[in-house]
């Protein structure tokens, strides 16, 4: 379990619970006490908990705010997936028909491509946040994949997203990674959302990674696909120094954009 799912699963349990002790958690989790008391700080520093006697209580007016895994992640990199979002805007174009992921990444890309006038964009996606979005930019055409609320993720999928994707014609898709492998295998720690990227890969030509300089060389537990599937990757700055003495410099096979 990562650690951001791990921190999650805390304040879930508080929200059933209101008040957790230290060896109940360490008892659920399965992770030592240390592990434990570091995710404590942390989720205390954000301001979500309070510390009590052997273990901790909900703050109060945190809530209703959930600390899923989706939202943990809006807060990681917020700067350089701001960058990344209007790189990406450049590649998009009139008259065609794109998917967009559930990615945090993703959702900042569409919030830019929201504000931008392309003509007859049709954007398909799995993302509800990026969903709730659109509902202030009515000039594009929003498709919803529909599925199973994963509210944890925050993404729609199941059986129903495979099926809907497979039936449709897509010109082409941004999407996301937990992160590229040694191997430059795009991951992920979900099945659910490693099928769906696999279909909506095997459905397009033109594959767009939007992925922080961060997520490269780190992996997941699931391969969803390798690098070579994508026509270009669109990062921030640093990813510059990070694929020196990599396959990925001065490669010809992605476009590379930094």
């Amino acid at each position: 379990m990562i650690p951001e799912e791990r921190r999650a699963r805390i304040i879930n349990k508080l929200n059933e619970k209101k008040v957790c002790s230290i060896n109940e958690l360490v008892r659920d989790l399965e992770v030592s006490r240390i592990t434990i008391q570091r995710d404590i700080s942390i989720l205390e520093k954000r301001g979500l908990i309070e510390k009590v006697h052997g273990g901790i209580k909900y703050k109060k007016d945190s809530f209703p705010r959930f600390e899923t895994l989706f939202n943990a992640r809006m807060d990681q990199n917020r700067d350089k997936k701001l960058e990344i979002a209007k790189k990406a805007c450049g590649f998009v174009q009139d008259h065609s028909t794109i998917f967009i992921d559930s990615s945090s990444t993703c959702y900042f890309f569409a919030k830019e491509l929201f504000m931008k006038d392309f003509l007859d964009l049709t954007i398909v996606t799995n993302s509800p946040a990026i969903q709730c979005e659109a509902l202030n930019h009515p000039k594009h055409r929003i498709v919803s994949t529909g599925g199973l609320l994963n509210q944890h993720f925050g993404m729609f999928s199941g059986k129903w997203v495979i099926d809907f994707l497979q039936k449709i014609n897509i010109h082409m898709a941004f999407i996301s990674t937990a992160g590229v492998s040694q191997q430059l295998f795009l991951t992920t720690s979900n099945n659910e959302l490693a099928e769906i990227l696999r279909c909506v890969i095997e459905k397009t030509d033109e594959v767009n990674l939007l992925a922080d300089s961060s997520k490269f060389f780190k992996s997941a537990m699931l391969n969803i696909a390798h690098i070579e599937r994508c026509k270009r990757i669109i990062s921030d700055t640093e990813l510059r120094n990070r694929i020196n003495n990599t396959p990925l410099e001065g490669t010809d096979k992605i476009e590379i954009i930094i």
